[in-house]
């Protein structure tokens, strides 16, 4: 049974920002959640309660303009703002010595992989003993309109705190019906992007991908074979450039983008507590 807690931290700038932990009592090891664009910290209760009777605790937080964080929805000025966040976060949460004493997990999807990869890349000794990726924004597949996309520019300089629609629909991110439901009425998800984010994504992917030989920290990567938001093509071939001697790729056929909430996310678990069983048999 999870000790649940929430409370805030000071991220950059002085941003107060949420998050929560469920911490089980004969933990061995902890896990990191960063989500990804739109959704929030919440999302991952499936997952969690699947590992309830595991041997790990889990941390997650809200980036910036998502779930209870503050901030105008979707809206980043820059980037990088996430990325240092997400740095202060670590800080804050390896203070604590249990966090310390196991294996330390950082589990990221789609947009919360993209941070999460760049902040690693620029940050090397962040101790951690292994990454889950779940369907990382390594580059796009959902349509961009063109005036969004030539406009961004534009707009970053002269109205750069407007935000407009991701383009993103629930059916592209999962097939149940009732996860579908509850995404329409789930107040705190929301489907705005600001300019300085989605250029963000343009110019992180041109740090990120090129790189991907220097993370070497044991990794699984799952995919949706067909994903309809992210491209599932950036995402393979970043996997066969990882420099890690360890590990391991799962790719479900039609599934969609959320794999932790689609209908076959009973073997996205089964898959994640393989992966997590070897790290933890590894210490």
């Amino acid at each position: 049974m999870y000790k649940r807690s929430e409370g805030f931290f000071t991220g950059y700038q002085d941003a107060r920002l949420f998050f929560q932990i469920w911490d089980n009592p004969e933990a061995r090891g902890t896990v990191i959640i960063t989500h990804g664009h739109g959704e929030h910290s919440e999302s991952y209760h499936r997952l969690i309660n699947a590992f309830e009777n595991d041997k790990w605790s889990f941390y997650g937080w809200d980036l910036r303009g998502h779930g209870r964080s503050d901030g105008r929805r979707g809206y980043v000025a820059q980037f990088d703002d996430y990325c240092q966040d997400y740095k202060i976060f670590l800080d804050m949460v390896l203070k604590n010595e249990k966090v310390r004493q196991g294996p330390l997990v950082l589990l990221c999807h789609s947009m919360g992989a993209l941070i999460e990869l760049k902040t690693l890349l620029r940050n090397p000794d962040i101790p951690c003993s292994a990454i889950v990726v779940s369907s990382p924004l390594l580059g796009v597949s959902v349509p961009v309109p063109l005036y969004k996309s030539k406009g961004a520019s534009v707009l970053n300089v002269i109205l750069p705190q407007i935000t407009m629609g991701n383009e993103l629909t629930n059916d592209m991110l999962t097939r149940d019906p009732e996860v579908i439901r509850e995404f329409e009425q789930d107040a705190l998800r929301h489907t705005r992007i600001s300019p300085g984010a989605f250029l963000g994504f343009l110019e992180s992917f041109e740090y990120v991908r090129p790189r991907a030989n220097q993370i070497k920290t044991p990794a699984l990567f799952i995919l949706a074979e067909n994903d309809p938001v992210v491209s599932t093509p950036e995402a393979k071939a970043f996997y066969e450039k990882l420099g890690s001697t360890k590990k391991e790729l799962y790719v479900y056929p039609d599934a969609k983008h959320e794999l932790i909430n689609d209908i076959i996310r009973q073997t996205v678990y089964a898959d994640i507590k393989k992966f997590l069983d070897g790290i933890l048999e590894s210490q």
